[in-house]
């Protein structure tokens, strides 16, 4: 489906009747959210989670159920009942995610899973129409305001570091596509996907499409976006930094770059992890790759070429957003990102100690999507709108998200008791 497509679809949504789905169509489409204060988001995330909990209850007898067990009342909840809510993502693993849906899920929307790199089931999770919207809206915005401007409509071109059939699996492929066709900005995937039917994951089967990078390359449209994993552009740095000085002339010939310019607001957007790559710390990747792609701001000043990284899962709705040297991992003003204590998953509040990431998205409407991805991160505060920043440090090891799933309560056991009934 086509951005217009799915905004039609979004549109004719029974659920928009609901006042609780109606306030965030509404919510989700302000970009003054950005400029509001955090105490103020906060309490609005507080009063979101009161009534998505109710909105819940009120659609899947599961959720009622549920919070009735937990002794939780959507009236009074607090951010800390979340931590009995949330579910690790290994349970949204094959057809895991089908369990957590509302009784009346609406049809018509897609699936999208994760890359399966990790030799497991991938996550698969469900996204209905006026998910899909949500997911563009929200997802543009946040963007739009860690990037520093709007992205002007029909203006500039964009190179995926990916093949387009992935655009109907992964979520973060999927968001980009959507929100530039809404803007009219043109994508060219820079890769092909081949031997479909060989072993590997979908990224162990992708090869560069020469003629469409070149096609990027060579366009004098700004700005110029590069979507990439950080090993793409790492490799090609890297490629530069090895040729002789004769090569380096030739290929200049021949495709102008280096260096690579992408003009005025033109930026490096990274994601998707190292996926099998051996890669230096990300610092390192961003001091070699600005010897070889260049950028101007939005008045037409030289500056270092802008790098935005983006901490993305099939599980969430949104991503979380930095920008290099100028903010940390910073989630949508709706998302409420909590950390648990590595040792005793308990709420953590204290700033600067690793923690076991949460997230919380009120904004979605199929399925209460609170979950733990397996992450740990650190806190800090930050001046944003959000009044924290969170840095990335790594991945739960094997044993660790297995301590995860043993540790978590709430949803987790609810799950395990329905398996022990049906058994019985």
């Amino acid at each position: 489906m086509s951005s217009s497509e799915i905004f039609k679809r979004a549109s004719e949504s029974k659920l928009l009747g609901d006042p609780y789905v109606e306030k965030v169509w509404e919510l989700i489409g302000d970009a003054s959210l950005f400029r509001k204060s955090p105490d103020f988001l906060e309490s609005l995330r507080r009063d979101l989670l009161r009534s998505s909990l109710d909105f819940f209850r009120r659609h899947s007898i599961y959720y009622a159920q549920l919070f009735e067990r937990l002794q939780i009342d959507p009236k009074s909840a607090e951010f800390a009942d979340l931590a009995k809510l949330a579910v690790p993502a290994d349970m949204l693993r094959g057809d895991g995610h089908k369990q957590f849906l509302i009784d009346c899920v609406e049809p018509g929307g897609e699936y999208f899973m994760s890359s399966g790199t990790t030799g497991k089931d991938p996550v698969k999770v469900y996204r209905s129409p006026l998910d899909l919207a949500i997911m563009i809206k929200a997802n543009t915005y946040l963007f739009e305001s860690v990037y520093g401007s709007a992205l002007q409509e029909g203006k500039g071109i964009a190179l995926f570091m990916a093949a387009p059939e992935l655009r109907h699996r992964l979520s973060f492929v999927a968001f980009v596509q959507l929100t530039l066709d809404l803007k009219r900005i043109e994508l060219i995937y820079g890769m092909d996907l081949v031997q479909e039917d060989a072993a590997g994951s979908q990224w162990q089967k992708l090869v560069p499409n020469k003629e469409r990078i070149l096609k990027f390359l060579k366009s004098k449209a700004e700005p110029k976006l590069l979507f990439t994993a950080p090993a793409g552009v790492y490799l090609l740095s890297e490629k530069f930094e090895k040729m002789n000085f004769l090569k380096r002339i030739m290929y200049k010939l021949v495709t102008g770059t280096p260096p690579i310019s992408l003009g005025r607001g033109g930026v490096i957007v990274t994601g998707g992890g190292t996926k099998g790559y051996d890669l230096p710390p990300y610092d390192e990747i961003v001091s070699l790759s600005r010897k070889y792609f260049t950028a101007k701001d939005l008045s037409g000043t030289d500056v270092p070429v802008p790098f935005m990284d983006v901490l993305g899962m099939t599980e969430t709705l949104t991503a979380l957003l930095d920008k290099y040297g100028t903010v940390n991992k910073i989630p949508h003003p709706l998302s409420e990102v909590f950390l648990l204590d590595p040792k005793t998953y308990e709420v953590m509040d204290e700033d600067g100690k690793e923690g076991v990431l949460g997230i919380f998205n009120p904004f979605v409407t199929s399925w209460l999507e609170t979950f733990y991805p397996g992450d740990l991160v650190t806190a800090m505060p930050s001046k944003s709108y959000y009044g924290r920043e969170f840095k990335y440090v790594r991945r739960f090891t094997v044993e660790e998200g297995w301590g995860l799933q043993r540790a978590c309560g709430g949803t987790m056991e609810e799950m395990m008791r329905r398996g022990q009934a049906r058994s019985e």
